[in-house]
């Protein structure tokens, strides 16, 4: 275990020189890297992904997300709420009703039901947060347009679990479903899970003002997503653990950033000379700006090591022979899943310039927001998930992980040419923005 774990170290500390050196984007030196050291080491670097991958996966999902829904602010999601509302969830719901109706032109060899491609497309249609802030972290860019790819890859994932669970799985399964039930439990999951999330972060922040160091302070941040995801992913309850865990965090911020704004800088120095005796307006402060600061350095870390980990094992899993018995599918998909996408940013790109409230998409930022649709882990767990006595599994399983393939290396590296291509242009967009 030790030669896995100094491999997974050692892939990102060289895609991390590659990022810098010549702005390879860190999810293609990851995959890239891992790949060509299970062909050279298979036998030194196995951890039984295989049979391990949604325990893994699910281990290291709400790390994963933790600093995207934690950076996220609520000012953030109220300027531009309307516009994540449509790009996580209109869209999403759009593309899966065109993915149902194109099945007829790229799939008419296959007796696919409707639950089985609301499944598929489900799948293919959950973006990667961190895949995308990782390639964004490394130019300047309009902080709206950012808002609106992470907001879109946040809550994206929750949107897709949902059609996927419960409402595409239950066909598969026989169960009937009408528009009425549908919406029911959607309803239902938005507000349990959000209300888990609530109640979570509070609890949280209440918690906070007991504890002074970073240390402390780390370990109640790490706690609330997995918390919070994990009680709404209980079989009791079973809501999206991801909206559960955006919630919960975006809470925790919220707060602490009230805190911060009403605490004075000078305030915070004396109160972190003085945690050893902390008096009692002290005793009341959640945290101070330069802990803040601190814990999300730590969690960026964090998440940038799971983020590795996890490409380390979607290596393992990769089977190319089987994979190469679909690749008609396999790009066939990735190409109908591109297209939908670009034409469900274009109508975005017209409705912001129709309406005042939502931020103006110029054909830089709809090219962006076309290709920030990067797959990942999320899409595999859902795959995985599929019964086993599911006569399409393995063809899904092999289309999927060639979709997210595809996707990591294609998107990545357009997304870079198009940032360097208009490099100048965005740096215009963030001075207008500015002012």
């Amino acid at each position: 275990m030790s030669t896995v774990l100094i491999a997974i170290i050692s892939i990102l500390l060289l895609s991390r020189i590659l990022q810098r050196l010549m702005s390879i984007p860190l999810p293609i030196g990851i995959m890239s890297l891992t790949l060509i050291t299970y062909t050279l080491i298979p036998e030194h670097i196995n951890i039984s992904a295989g049979e391990n991958f949604d325990s893994i996966v699910y281990l290291l999902l709400p790390l994963i997300l933790l600093p995207d829904a934690i950076n996220f602010k609520l000012s953030d999601l109220k300027k531009h709420g309307i516009a994540i509302f449509y790009l996580s969830f209109v869209s999403v719901i759009l593309s899966i009703i065109i993915g149902i109706a194109l099945n007829y032109t790229g799939f008419v060899e296959y007796s696919f039901t409707v639950g089985m491609l609301i499944c598929l497309f489900a799948m293919v249609l959950a973006t990667d947060a961190v895949s995308v802030s990782s390639i964004f972290s490394q130019f300047k860019l309009p902080h709206s347009l950012k808002i609106l790819t992470e907001g879109e890859s946040l809550f994206n994932d929750a949107t897709a679990v949902i059609a996927f669970f419960f409402v595409g799985l239950p066909l598969i399964n026989g169960i009937e479903i009408t528009p009425i039930s549908v919406s029911l439990v959607l309803v239902k999951v938005v507000v349990v899970s959000s209300l888990i999330g609530f109640m979570v972060g509070y609890a949280a922040k209440s918690v906070l003002k007991w504890l002074h160091t970073v240390t402390d302070e780390f370990i109640i941040v790490i706690l609330t997503a997995y918390l919070s995801f994990g009680i709404a992913e209980l079989h009791a309850i079973h809501v999206s653990g991801i909206l559960s865990l955006i919630v919960a965090v975006m809470t925790l911020r919220f707060y602490i950033n009230k805190q911060v704004k009403s605490f004075s800088n000078e305030e915070s120095i004396i109160y972190d000379e003085a945690l050893k005796v902390p008096t009692s307006k002290a005793d009341k402060i959640i945290t101070t700006q330069a802990r803040l600061d601190e814990n999300l350095q730590i969690i960026s870390f964090f998440a940038l090591f799971a983020n590795a980990v996890l490409f380390f094992t979607l290596a393992e899993i990769i089977e190319f022979e089987k994979m190469m018995t679909y690749s008609k599918e396999i790009i066939t998909l990735f190409l109908v899943t591109t297209i939908i996408r670009a034409l469900m940013m274009l109508k975005f790109s017209f409705i912001s310039k129709a309406s005042s409230k939502i931020q103006n998409v110029n054909y830089r930022w709809w090219s962006i927001l076309t290709f920030a649709g990067i797959k990942g882990g999320l899409s595999m767990i859902m795959v995985h998930a599929l019964p086993d006595t599911f006569i399409y599994k393995e063809m899904f399983t092999q289309v999927v992980m060639g979709v997210i393939l595809l996707s990591i290396f294609v998107y990545a590296f357009s997304l870079l040419f198009i940032i360097k291509r208009y490099e100048k242009d965005f740096l215009e967009d963030i001075k207008q923005e500015t002012h």
